[in-house]
């Protein structure tokens, strides 16, 4: 029996473009909890332009969590807590985190000056980006060419 998983929808708030994504409270748990405590989140999304085809929010506050399911190469669909001490050559100290998702193939995570970079996966889209959420992917892809644009991340509650 497959376990008992919460879920997170993540929307475009202006064009309604969204995706449901099961939480993996079973591989991640520390960072599943952190993350649901936080939401719901309006946050302004931001290409990756250096990691492939990843998008992200960047935090307000940037709390620990633990390493879990710690994963560099993630693919389509997979939704990452991402945190660093910022304190590399050119940055402003203090650290950053942030909510990263993959939105189609040959996602590479970097640091700072190209360094690989590492994340706590800890929620997935189910369905493949190329059948199953098309529409959300294609708007994940117009963030690199039209700017920046607001994502709501909120939990979606069972009934009963």
């Amino acid at each position: 029996m497959p376990p008992k998983r919460r879920h997170i929808r993540l929307s475009f708030t202006e064009t309604g473009e969204s995706v449901v994504a099961e939480m993996l409270d079973d591989e991640a748990p520390a960072t599943c909890e952190l993350v649901w405590e936080m939401l719901p989140l309006e946050l302004d999304l931001y290409h990756g332009r250096w990691s492939g085809q990843e998008v992200f929010v960047l935090l307000e506050e940037a709390p620990e969590a633990p390493p879990e399911q710690r994963c560099h190469l993630p693919l389509p669909g997979e939704i990452l807590y991402w945190r660093d001490e910022n304190n590399a050559v050119g940055t402003s100290g203090g650290p950053v985190a942030e909510i990263v998702m993959a939105f189609g193939r040959a996602v590479q995570l970097g640091g700072p000056e190209g360094m690989p970079s590492f994340a706590n996966l800890f929620a997935r889209v189910p369905g493949d980006w190329k059948y199953d959420w098309v529409d959300f992917a294609k708007a994940c892809g117009r963030v690199r060419l039209e700017g920046l644009k607001p994502l709501r991340i909120e939990r979606v509650e069972e009934d009963g």
